[in-house]
């Protein structure tokens, strides 16, 4: 065995080590770290126990299944297959479909190279054969985003002068195809694209991407938190770089004036988040620090359990909807009512089980603690009007 086969091994080991992940505060189970980094780097075991896997992967600004995404593509961006068959296990335990994975190997040819996608092929069959996964084709394309023929002019005039072909293929290839394939939600393409800028050192290019990722339903604390927990594996150099464009990045500029038209940039709902149909669009952020959009609820949509750091502040432009609060009644929603959830206070809201409804969703700084599903159970208590 080779030295790189050996050390590829090893962390492959790590990357697929099991259920009972240490805790934060030391090692309460068995050690993720193999018995090699042990007996060779004893320090780096213990800060691969209590704070990769005992802190950075658990924190709860950052879905897990999200973490997986962000791992796999900075693993094939930065050409590290040894890991990769491990972590893509590890995703598809975290609630990544097979069809993303697929998706997001083809995603990343055209921003980190075929080269690097073509050598993450044969660690993802190895992840796919151990699991008896065989994945089915799918060609279905998503609709094209509001706003879009504004981005391929400016396209246009940028490459006109000396790669008008390069722009061609921007436009008819990357964005008119690509990203509109369904095997990865807008989302999703938007965040392993920030995490494969970040971890190759493209940091120029997040200057596009991260407010694209804002407007396609990522918020700034998964964004932070991304960068946070890409910097393990890409190292703080590159994260540094990349979280610079964050802070730097803003929506607005000072005394500056907005509209921001209906139906832009609309996405879909996470799934582990909402139950049912749900659409976002018309993200809007300030600078004050408040944040929103409009969310439209197909009738039985809701959202999970969650919670706010500064409350949240709801205003119901169409339909009837429901909500509660933990420990409250199931209330109705109609199209002009403004609801206000304290701070810190669990609740859900959603369309009624016949009707749909649309709302504004306003918080002040601070992103949501998503948490378990409602129940059809919770769902279907009769509302008090």
């Amino acid at each position: 065995m080779t030295k790189s086969s050996m050390i590829g091994g090893m962390m492959a080991l790590a990357a697929s080590a099991g259920g009972e992940a240490p805790s934060a505060q030391g090692r309460t189970g068995a050690s993720v770290a193999p018995p090699l980094m042990q007996e060779v780097a004893p320090q780096l075991a213990d800060y691969t126990d209590r704070v990769l896997f005992g802190d950075i992967w658990e924190r709860p600004g950052l879905a897990k299944r999200d973490r997986s995404l962000v791992v796999v593509a900075t693993l094939i961006a930065t050409g590290r297959t040894g890991p990769l068959a491990g972590h893509i296990g590890r995703a598809l335990d975290n609630g990544v479909p097979p069809t993303a994975i697929s998706g997001l190997i083809t995603h990343l040819a055209f921003y980190v190279g075929w080269p690097s996608a073509v050598a993450a092929l044969e660690p993802a069959r190895e992840a796919f054969v151990a699991r008896k996964i065989d994945l089915a084709n799918k060609d279905a394309l998503l609709p094209v985003p509001p706003g879009d023929a504004e981005r391929a002019v400016a396209v246009d005039k940028a490459m006109a002068g000396f790669a008008p072909a390069l722009g061609d293929l921007t436009n008819d290839v990357l964005f008119a195809d690509l990203w509109r394939r369904a095997d990865l939600s807008p989302r999703d393409r938007s965040l392993v694209t920030i995490a494969a800028l970040a971890a190759t050192g493209s940091a120029d290019q997040l200057d596009f991407h991260i407010p694209l990722g804002l407007r396609n339903g990522l918020t700034r604390t998964e964004l932070a938190e991304a960068i946070t927990h890409l910097a393990f594996y890409a190292g703080w150099p590159r994260a540094m770089s990349a979280a610079g464009k964050l802070g730097s990045e803003r929506p607005v500029a000072n005394n500056e004036m907005i509209v921001v038209r209906a139906g832009v940039s609309p996405s879909q709902g996470a799934a582990d988040r909402f139950t049912g149909t749900v659409s976002i669009s018309s993200s809007f952020a300030t600078d004050t620090g408040a944040t929103g959009a409009t969310v439209r609820f197909e009738a039985g949509a809701r959202s999970n359990w969650h919670s706010h750091a500064n409350g949240q502040l709801l205003v119901v432009t169409q339909g009837e909807g429901r909500i509660q609060s933990e420990g409250g009644p199931v209330r109705v929603m109609r199209a002009g009512d403004v609801v206000w959830t304290p701070a810190g206070k669990r609740h859900w809201h959603g369309a009624g089980p016949e009707t749909a409804m649309t709302h504004v969703a306003i918080v002040d700084r601070g992103d949501a603690v998503w948490q378990e599903p409602v129940t059809d159970v919770q769902y279907r208590a009769l509302p008090v009007d």
